[in-house]
């Protein structure tokens, strides 16, 4: 198996397991290439990597790791194990490995010669509001103490070498802007595109860290890192596109709307800008992009960084817990417990914890070790089946959850649902019908 020390040979292990389809027809940056990928992934086909875009010279490659089978790649993992695998990195971290030289320096654009305009940034859904950086990795350092933070960040394409960068109030990278504009400095930032798929899936982590440690943990080597070219930040050494500037203090402009991870479109926001100062990139760059409201925006936003929180919070309530999962299409405020019930009060006990295991999570199922939790349509079967609404749903209202969810008010306060979906006791004798799997090519195809 390829082993993976940046993009590329992510790209190339996807390609020799079948995970990625090569459109050589030309796509426009407008709507199309953001079409063609939600049709892939509504389809559950693979990712993409379009080889001919109009107008541009640099091929754009997207839904990367829109399906756990793809994580899993990614991880040299099973899909089945992702979940733990977050979970060992979380408490093993190690640390980068800061080198002198690296690929992302082997072009570097500054001066009058910036120009974002001439990079394949994608319009992606028919009422976005112009062309926005997606998959960037955002990466900021603490003004107070340096300590560097990777994160995403929605980035609205507004000029040449302008953008405006949306920054939710409860990320660190808010704290660090903050702190900088108490001084009335601005804050240096840099934009990494196109990276080791563990630096995308660590940077969707809330870590008091440098996030690049868990990705090298997730990787089980130091990732290089090498400073960047206008800052004293540390940036990916072999990134194929970085984004260098900074954020001046106390200005705000309305940028947006997005497809958001809700699955509705987002409203303008005030945001802070951000003002380009370099661009470093490899020789024949590749540029990543990643749909709004897509599997693969829940799966970076909120699955992956999300499912090992929730296992070690409601493991800490019960035992008896035995698997746990954040389905994208819940848009991050559904979670399903799998649990070998012992006490007949644990799913609700379970479903409190869960709740508060991160804001986000608002209905919480609880179900048999029988069910499937990785497949809908076994939740649906057991909801249906197990549950008597009077007895087996409650209700907590007056919720902090997020802002963004249409049915929380403007500070996120919503209400929020508990389903034990498991079977009573006095029922519980019951077994599920299951059919042996069979071999069909050994039935139809002789």
């Amino acid at each position: 198996m390829t082993e993976i020390n940046d993009f590329r040979d992510f790209l190339n292990l996807l390609k020799e397991n079948n995970e990625l389809v090569e459109i050589e027809k030309e796509v426009d940056i407008i709507h199309e290439i953001g079409s063609i990928i939600a049709t892939l992934e509504k389809k559950e086909r693979e990712a993409v990597l379009f080889k001919n875009i109009k107008d541009h010279e640099i091929p754009v490659t997207g839904g990367i790791l829109a399906s756990q089978n793809r994580i899993a790649l990614a991880l040299d993992s099973k899909p089945s194990l992702i979940s733990e695998k977050m979970e060992k990195a979380l408490n093993n971290p190690i640390k980068p490995k800061e080198v002198s030289e690296a690929p992302v320096k082997e072009n570097i654009i500054t001066g009058n010669d910036i120009n974002l305009e001439k990079f394949p940034i994608p319009t992606h859904a028919p009422k976005d509001g112009g062309p926005f950086i997606t998959a960037g990795i955002t990466i900021g350092g603490d003004v107070e103490n340096g300590r560097q933070n990777l994160s995403f960040q929605r980035m609205h394409v507004k000029g040449k070498d302008k953008t405006g960068i949306m920054i939710n109030e409860w990320r660190h990278l808010r704290n660090f802007l903050d702190a900088a504009e108490a001084k009335g400095e601005s804050l240096p930032i840099a934009v990494a595109i196109g990276v080791d798929p563990t630096i995308s899936i660590a940077a969707g982590l809330r870590y008091d860290g440098d996030e690049m440690e868990i990705a090298s943990a997730l990787r089980g080597k130091p990732i290089e890192v090498v400073n960047a070219h206008t800052s004293d930040l540390l940036i990916p050494a072999h990134a194929e596109i970085v984004i260098e500037g900074e954020i001046p203090p106390n200005v705000r402009e309305e940028e947006g709307p997005l497809a958001e991870f809700t699955g509705h479109y987002g409203e303008l926001w005030k945001s802070p800008v951000f003002k380009v100062k370099a661009i470093c990139h490899r020789n024949d760059p590749i540029w990543q992009t990643l749909n709004g409201a897509s599997y693969e925006h829940m799966n970076l936003g909120n699955v992956l960084p999300r499912e090992p929180l929730l296992k070690r919070q409601v493991s800490y309530v019960s035992d008896n817990v035995k698997d746990v999962h954040i389905p994208p299409y819940g848009s991050g405020f559904l979670a399903v417990i799998s649990i070998d019930k012992q006490n007949p009060g644990e799913p609700k006990n379970l479903a409190m914890a869960a709740m508060t295991a991160y804001v986000n999570i608002k209905n919480v199922i609880v179900v048999d070790t029988d069910v499937d939790i990785y497949d809908s349509s076994d939740i649906m079967w057991a909801f249906s089946n197990r549950v008597d609404p009077r007895e087996d749903i409650f209700y907590i209202p007056n919720s902090q959850g997020h802002e963004l969810d249409p049915a929380s008010d403007e500070r996120g306060v919503q209400t929020k649902m508990g389903i034990d979906a498991t079977l009573w006791k006095e029922k519980d004798n019951l077994e599920k019908v299951v059919y042996p799997e069979v071999d069909l090519d050994k039935y139809i195809n002789n």
